[in-house]
């Protein structure tokens, strides 16, 4: 699964536990991440300065020159995640939700 940055002229790609940011003029690598488990999905937003990379223990941030804007390590399995409302809300494996702040990652209420 990949999504276009557009405003960055990327393509991110997430295939089984990497990310990859290529040119998405070019095809060039510009940068790759290896999470520590599956990447579920990639998300982007105009109004993010990054995108947003979900895998199931953990959820990070990734700047458009391939640098980490944030990392959460989390103790339950992650199993979906969305952008609602200005939030990123999370679903684990145990049912519970939780919302984080998509441009810190810091925890919302």
């Amino acid at each position: 699964a990949a999504l276009l940055w557009d405003s960055e002229t990327l393509l991110v790609v997430k295939y089984g536990f990497h990310t990859y940011g290529f040119g998405s003029r070019t095809g060039e690598l510009r940068w790759h991440h290896r999470s520590a488990s599956p990447v579920l999905v990639v998300i982007g937003s105009s109004r993010l300065p990054h995108v947003i990379v979900q895998a199931e223990i953990e959820t990070f941030a990734i700047e458009s020159d391939g640098a980490v804007a944030w990392r959460v390590a989390h103790s339950d399995v992650v199993t979906d995640a969305e952008l609602l409302g200005g939030s990123l809300v999370l679903a684990s494996f145990d049912g519970q939700r939780r919302a984080l702040d998509p441009l810190t990652g810091r925890g919302i209420g």
